[in-house]
């Protein structure tokens, strides 16, 4: 898959001041992510990062894979796979 580039706007901004700008920097973000972080972005009321996979980028196969993960290293696989295999 060809990594797309977006606009600062809609860059994922982390609570711990990391900027994620694209897909392709998802993976490594998530696990590298301290995981109090990663709770407060994914937790039993939303998921940041299906929100902003399925708002920004329109990529519903991965929005669907990510939806229910509460893991970070699960996602990070996740994602991982999809954009890189």
């Amino acid at each position: 898959m060809q990594i797309v580039e977006i606009p600062p706007e809609k860059y994922f901004y982390v609570n711990d001041g990391t900027v994620i700008k694209n897909l392709g920097e998802l993976p490594d973000a998530l696990r590298n992510m301290h995981p109090d972080t990663f709770a407060h972005h994914v937790n039993e009321e939303k998921n940041d990062f299906y929100s902003w996979i399925a708002g920004v980028f329109e990529h519903t196969s991965l929005a669907r894979k990510v939806k229910s993960v509460k893991r970070k290293e699960t996602m990070a696989k996740k994602v991982f796979t999809e954009i890189f295999s």
